[in-house]
């Protein structure tokens, strides 16, 4: 017997955001912008594309921000 409590249920979750927090798909209940067209004007999803060509590419050339680990001095 398995716990009354237990449920299973499908989750989402977006590649492109750096921590994956699944989401249950029935708990959705606004228009997602990852659904249909509207996700090419995702701004995660155009920084994804831009890294991609830019391995497509062979280019090295990082963003111009600098990166700081956590828990660095600035």
């Amino acid at each position: 017997m398995t716990c009354p409590y237990r449920k299973e249920v499908q989750m989402v979750f977006c590649r492109a955001y750096p921590v994956k927090k699944p989401v249950p798909i029935d708990r959705v209940t606004t228009e997602s912008t990852c659904d249909g067209t509207s996700f090419e004007r995702c701004p995660l999803f155009r920084d994804a594309v831009r890294e991609a060509e830019r391995s497509a590419n062979g280019s090295s050339e990082r963003s111009s921000e600098p990166v700081v680990k956590k828990g660095a001095a600035t």
